[in-house]
């Protein structure tokens, strides 16, 4: 049975092969489909990125260089966008617009997909983790991405900015390993037997296996509320936004690209957003950090975004009453938590399983914020976002209290 089939066979009306006329290829999709696959997805992805620079620098009057050098600053932001690191003279670019990267994702995953099409699931696994057929078609097909990504770095070279090789592992490790999770995840569902069992989760202890789905579904709760704050934020401060953004003087098509960026990073200001809820807060510029203490002054970049952070000054007392967040989503957790374990199960054990939770529900985040944090420039702005190892702890423990909560609470029903 192949890839095709086996999704298929989980839809309304669907007639089992084996019953009826239906007939399967003989030898299957080659394996090296999946690589022109790979490579086309990789160029698919990148055009996406490449396109509106070009066509800023096109249509822009005031534009310097050549072709090349757009085409190169546009395979860099790319590169960029898909988790490396720029530079530019003495400056650093590491802060990864989390929206875009996981749009790249997206783009990754369809073309994970359709490199599995018609793809043989039958057969030994390749040491232990997938059936041959797909092992073949899956490893040439990031065989094409990657190849795809070192297109793109040496296309880099044409432009002004350097890529630090070293951070090339997250556009040509992370993104397609990403892209091939989701796309194997509804293949694994249908039959698990599609995973050798050096894929599956068996050495996990069990808590943690039943605490990740609720661990996940927590971040994003956290997130969109911290996405929640940075709209009404902007709604409050529209007018101080649209005069930086007149400042800026970005018209026509380079309007549409500083919104878009803009719009990329929406969920790296979430993250600061959940960050401030949580307690350490976040710095912009050096000097200009907010936590609930206040905020403080600062010369902050030219993008009209940050004109709906808060005025310098000192915050009311009750601005700490907003962890009461982190805590609640820490009581969310620990309920969808419970909810994969038994109802009378030891107290011990419905404790590890929400503790378990909170953990990925902080990790999650902590991780999140070491990809898309870093530097934005040079000097004043060398270090930009929350910091990483604060927050995780700080989630950690607020995440907690509220999880506990819940778990005594419901130990206390059971006694009733």
């Amino acid at each position: 049975m192949t890839v095709s089939d086996r999704l298929r066979s989980v839809l309304p009306g669907f007639d089992d092969p084996s019953s009826g006329d239906a007939v399967e290829p003989p030898d299957g999709a080659p394996w090296w489909r999946g690589a022109i696959v790979g490579v086309l997805t990789g160029l698919t992805s990148l055009v996406v990125v490449v396109a509106p620079v070009v066509l800023a620098w096109l249509l822009e009057p005031l534009s310097t260089g050549d072709g090349w050098q757009a085409a190169g600053t546009g395979a860099a932001l790319w590169l960029l966008v898909s988790g490396g690191h720029l530079a530019i003279g003495e400056v650093t670019i590491s802060v990864v617009p989390l929206l875009g990267l996981a749009l790249l994702v997206g783009v990754a995953w369809l073309g994970a997909r359709e490199a599995m099409v018609d793809v043989s699931t039958d057969g030994e696994h390749w040491r232990g983790t997938l059936p041959r057929p797909l092992a073949a078609a899956l490893g040439a097909w990031w065989a094409g991405y990657a190849a795809a990504v070192a297109g793109a770095a040496a296309l880099a070279v044409a432009g002004p900015f350097r890529v630090t090789p070293l951070s090339l592992v997250l556009p040509v490790v992370v993104v397609p390993l990403l892209a091939l999770v989701l796309a194997l995840r509804p293949v694994a569902h249908d039959d698990p037997d599609v995973l050798g069992p050096r894929l599956g989760v068996a050495w996990l202890p069990d808590p943690v296996r039943r605490a990740v789905r609720p661990g996940l579904l927590g971040a994003g709760v956290l997130l969109v509320a911290g996405l929640a704050v940075v709209l009404a934020m902007v709604a409050l401060s529209w007018s101080q936004v649209t005069t930086i953004s007149s400042a800026v003087a970005a018209g026509g098509l380079g309007s549409v690209v500083l919104a878009l960026a803009q719009v990329a990073s929406l969920p790296n200001l979430a993250l600061w957003a959940v960050s401030f809820m949580a307690g350490p807060g976040f710095r912009v510029v050096e000097g200009g950090s907010v936590d609930w203490s206040g905020s403080d002054g600062g010369l902050l970049p030219m993008v009209p975004v940050l004109a709906a952070l808060p005025q310098p000054g000192d915050f009311p007392w009750f601005t700490v009453l907003s962890v009461l967040v982190v805590v609640g989503v820490g009581a969310f957790v620990a309920r969808r938590a419970l909810a994969e374990v038994a109802r009378l199960s030891r107290l011990r054990t419905k404790a590890a399983v929400a503790l378990s939770a909170c953990t990925v529900t902080a990790l999650t985040l902590a991780v999140l914020d070491l990809v898309a944090g870093g530097s934005a420039g040079q000097f004043r702005l060398s270090a930009v976002g929350a910091p990483t190892g604060r927050l995780f702890l700080a989630l950690l423990v607020e995440l907690a209290i509220g999880a506990m909560v819940v778990v005594v609470r419901d130990a206390w029903r059971l006694r009733r």
